[in-house]
């Protein structure tokens, strides 16, 4: 499976392999910790037979109530496992590979692959920080990957069952595609054309969202904050539309190019 994967990249023209990801899973009982293995136990052996006495209880009490929850218990144990080996069973052959010059997506044992280039692709990500109680519990991350030719593919990363490290692969991603696509972006806005992110315009005057907008000369700041995107004019924060930052595809060549556009105007004052 390998060298035919190779071999569809390699005729796809995406370069040099430079790194590999692939799906995080379950530690297996080898491979946890003593520590770990005392408290799953311990965890168990109290979740258990807390719940058994619940249910013994129930049973003398009010038989049919004590036998439903037992059943109750029992399916709900084995959608967990059935749960896992599917799981496990979808993410062979998964692998996420970053190229010189793309992205190669490959699904599970190889059948199906989504290739993108660096300098033709779009990207879409999203990032959330998720809290129970007030307290920050996991971040998970999703990268929406559309290009020529190519199915519209999601990357996930943050849970079990999705690609590790997604902080790396994530920014790797989001540097290759503006390294490739701002050079050009920014020479066809200099050039006199418009260019078109979400619900933004760019050119060499400004930037509008529907019937708003700023000229560069105006712009004093630009900040994203709890997902959306904030420009400061004249003393002023103004948002322009209520587009999050998700929604915006290749938001980092947007904002590169919008800093750019902001400093060499501040420059011509």
């Amino acid at each position: 499976m390998t060298a035919q994967v190779d071999a569809i990249i390699e005729r796809a023209g995406l370069g040099g392999h430079r790194q590999s990801f692939y799906p995080t899973r379950r530690r297996k009982w080898s491979e946890q910790k003593t520590g770990q293995k005392v408290g799953t136990v311990v965890a168990m052996v109290f979740g258990l037979g807390l719940l058994g006495l619940i249910i013994v209880a129930l049973i003398m009490a009010v038989p049919a109530v004590g036998l439903v929850l037992l059943a109750f218990v029992l399916v709900l144990v084995w959608g967990n496992y059935y749960k896992s080996k599917r799981l496990a069973r979808v993410n062979v052959g998964r692998e996420l590979r970053i190229h010189e010059h793309g992205v190669a997506v490959v699904g599970t044992g190889g059948a199906s692959m989504a290739i993108f280039r660096w300098a033709e692709m779009s990207v879409l990500q999203n990032i959330v920080r998720h809290t129970r109680n007030g307290v920050h519990t996991h971040t998970t991350y999703a990268y929406t990957l559309s290009g020529p030719g190519m199915p519209t593919t999601q990357v996930n990363g943050g849970v079990v069952g999705t690609f590790h490290d997604p902080v790396t692969w994530g920014t790797e991603i989001q540097q290759q595609v503006t390294n490739a696509q701002l050079p050009p972006a920014l020479a066809a806005v200099q050039a006199g054309q418009v260019l078109t992110f979400g619900s933004f315009t760019v050119n060499a005057h400004g930037l509008t969202a529907g019937n708003k907008g700023v000229a560069w000369a105006e712009v004093q700041q630009i900040k994203t904050e709890r997902g959306f995107l904030s420009i400061k004019q004249q003393g002023r924060w103004l948002s322009l539309t209520s587009m999050p930052v998700s929604r915006i595809p290749n938001f980092f060549v947007f904002r590169t190019l919008a800093d750019h556009l902001t400093e060499s105007a501040r420059g011509q004052r």
